[in-house]
């Protein structure tokens, strides 16, 4: 009966009704185009900050004492904050085997640990030890006309080449050239270690040096670890923005709302009064004016946040499904909240005084 009552009021009150509804939806589309735009870029600086080169930590041996075997590369890749760990020889020039020294070159690199790490197999196997994966770039340069055959290096080994692959990121620079499955006792000259995150990069690099065990004279280290600070940093600044706006179009929302449920408490007193007479208690007052209030808002955000997100998805920034329902959850009880004084008010007056007549 109070549900039926409600939305009776709610229809009877036109104006008021319409007003409500009209400040929810303000508030969703408000909210969308603003905060829900700097959501969107928020989450496109945290995937750019967060690619995989942005989290690499590389290691060279630089006095090439060939510490980087194969069972290191082993022992760092199975560190639980490691996503990925391959070793890289220096890359050495090769030619295709059929054409002889005379042909065009590329550069190959030997590739210790899972080539599966560095590269994608596009056609063809992947490669055992001793064998090669060419790339389409180095398949023009070398005038080969599928990815088979062999290659030879300068100092006239010849390799075979079983297939051909795409670079994964981090690894863009060998898409220029051919990756070699190392033979076993084949050290790296530089080892490539991806953190699962950008959050793991300080621990990624503790792990390392320790596994590694080396002074400081034998390796040179380039770290993401400030890339990582400055993630959180700007990560912050603009989680910050982006809630101060938030509160500040609800608040404001809040205070219209509220100020439009009284002036309508006011002018329908002799209603409610009459209601209270009647022997109605003071909370079926605060939950008949509340519950219009919140079913006008509930409206108004349906229709807000829906053409909004229309809008907003034909010029491809379409909102975050999860923040748009949780804008359109924030607008409600704004709104809900904002009527709370007013019904209480009402619900308190003196329902002798309202209907006195002069």
């Amino acid at each position: 009966m109070l549900a039926r009552e409600v939305a009776a009021t709610a229809v009877a009150q036109r104006v008021s009704t319409m007003m409500v509804a009209f400040l929810a939806a303000a508030m969703c589309v408000t909210t969308l185009l603003t905060v829900g735009r700097a959501a969107a870029a928020e989450q496109q600086v945290a995937a750019r900050l967060d690619a995989a080169g942005s989290r690499t930590l590389t290691v060279t041996d630089v006095n090439e004492a060939g510490f980087l075997d194969g069972d290191v590369v082993a022992a760092v890749a199975a560190v639980g904050v490691v996503d990925r760990a391959v070793g890289t020889a220096l890359p050495v020039d090769v030619t295709s085997a059929s054409v002889g020294a005379g042909g065009s070159r590329v550069p190959a690199w030997q590739v210790i640990g899972d080539i599966r790490d560095v590269a994608e197999v596009t056609w063809g196997r992947w490669p055992r030890p001793g064998e090669a994966l060419v790339s389409a770039t180095a398949m023009e340069v070398l005038a080969l006309d599928a990815p088979v055959g062999a290659v030879r290096t300068r100092a006239g080994v010849t390799v075979p080449v079983v297939g051909a692959f795409t670079a994964r990121d981090p690894f863009d620079d060998v898409a220029a050239g051919v990756l070699i499955a190392a033979p076993a006792g084949v050290v790296a000259r530089v080892l490539h270690v991806v953190a699962t995150d950008a959050a793991t990069v300080p621990s990624t690099q503790g792990a390392v040096l320790a596994i590694l065990a080396r002074p400081p004279t034998d390796l040179q280290v380039v770290s993401p670890v400030a890339l990582a600070e400055l993630q959180g940093e700007v990560m912050g600044d603009l989680a910050r923005y982006g809630r101060g706006l938030l509160l500040a179009v609800l608040a404001a929302g809040a205070l219209l709302t509220a100020v439009v449920v009284l002036a309508d408490v006011l002018v329908h007193r002799a209603d409610l009064g009459r209601r209270r007479a009647l022997g109605a208690p003071r909370w079926v007052i605060v939950a008949l004016v509340t519950g219009r209030v919140t079913l006008a808002a509930t409206v108004g955000v349906v229709v807000g946040s829906v053409v909004t997100a229309v809008l907003l998805a034909r010029t491809g920034q379409a909102p975050v499904p999860a923040f748009a329902l949780g804008t359109a959850i924030l607008a409600v009880l704004a709104a809900a909240v904002a009527a709370l004084p007013p019904a209480l008010a009402a619900s308190h007056r003196d329902p002798v005084h309202v209907l006195r007549t002069p």
